[in-house]
């Protein structure tokens, strides 16, 4: 029985550091969302429509901004969900699953639309997770997307290079200087829309299978 309390205890204490670090992760990006990321997520995750899979949903912030008069189902998927996901999926009717982006455990052709925001700058294998959205979309189906991109002025770019490197060992593996628009765009959807913000550095946009 002791043991079993001692096991009791170490969850809940696991649990709490996990919740801590989704909100300490929610306002280190305060700053972030207030330069571009916020007004980009109001513009297109509206949008969303039909069956609808969110892709590295992380803590949720995109929830809030779904139309659900659009939507008639939503799974928010992450490669752990963390318990403030968990919540705030709850609260709005989502339902949550436990899902590596390169291996998606969903039928083929499974979704109406799928949204993924500041994703594929952390993936092992962008090129995998980008095959694995394109195979649970619908044909003719939707793909909304923001993801911070390689700069448009070569200063910026040195910047990117540079920092990547420590970045990486400190964010989760998040590469500054990846070509993700590119990589979204060369994966067999057609950019019908795309924004950018703060110098070119973050690039959303509406895709089409």
């Amino acid at each position: 029985m002791k043991e079993l309390n001692t096991g009791s205890r170490e969850h809940t204490a696991q649990n709490s550091r996990r919740l801590l670090s989704s909100r300490l992760y929610d306002l280190f990006m305060v700053p972030l969302e207030a330069g571009g990321i916020a007004r980009l997520r109001r513009r297109i995750i509206p949008r969303a429509d039909g069956k609808v899979l969110e892709v590295g949903a992380g803590t949720g912030v995109n929830l809030k901004y779904y139309d659900f008069l659009n939507v008639s189902s939503l799974t928010v998927s992450d490669h752990e969900p963390g318990r403030l996901l968990r919540k705030r999926a709850f609260s709005c009717g989502a339902e949550v699953a436990e899902a590596d982006v390169t291996q998606l455990p969903f039928e083929d052709s499974s979704f109406d639309t799928l949204v993924f925001t500041l994703l594929f700058c952390s993936v092992e294998d962008p090129k995998a997770g980008l095959k694995e959205i394109k195979r649970v979309v619908k044909p003719g189906g939707k793909i909304i997307f923001i993801e911070h991109v390689l700069g448009c002025s070569r200063l910026t770019q040195r910047i990117q290079h540079s920092l990547t490197p420590f970045w990486r060992r400190i964010s989760g593996n998040c590469h500054l200087n990846r070509e993700t628009y590119e990589l979204i765009s060369d994966s067999g959807f057609t950019i019908e829309k795309r924004f950018t913000k703060a110098g070119c550095v973050l690039s959303s946009g509406i895709g089409r299978r």
